[in-house]
């Protein structure tokens, strides 16, 4: 399955907004079997509300979900300010805060992005 990472910080500025989506794509993609590609959004990045930038994940699915949610920890590790939201195709959508990944969280949150991936 098809999804967009969709990252949100308004604290961030436009070069921090480019720097912190390549460097994202690039761990996800080093870091996960799963292929990630940026995505312009219409009107440049940080143009939605404190959108950081939005990174296509090809092949997400129940197997891919460990690695990728580790990724996104350590980035919330480092700027707890930092959401996520991924969406499927069909509009389906999950969004995930710093909170999410507490060690009492953790669990339930592997869960819903798991459901998220073979939902139909």
């Amino acid at each position: 399955m098809d999804a967009t990472l969709s990252l949100y910080d308004s604290s961030l500025s436009a070069e921090d907004i480019a720097e912190l989506t390549g460097r994202l794509r690039l761990d996800i993609s080093q870091e996960t079997d799963l292929t990630a590609r940026q995505v312009e959004t219409a009107g440049g990045l940080g143009s939605r509300g404190g959108v950081i930038g939005d990174i296509l994940l090809a092949a997400l699915g129940s197997g891919t979900v460990v690695a990728l949610l580790q990724v996104l920890k350590s980035y919330v590790e480092r700027k707890p300010t930092l959401r996520f939201e991924i969406e499927r195709a069909d509009g389906n959508k999950l969004k995930i805060k710093a909170e999410h990944f507490s060690a009492a969280q953790i669990e339930q949150t592997l869960q819903k992005v798991q459901q998220l991936c073979i939902e139909r």
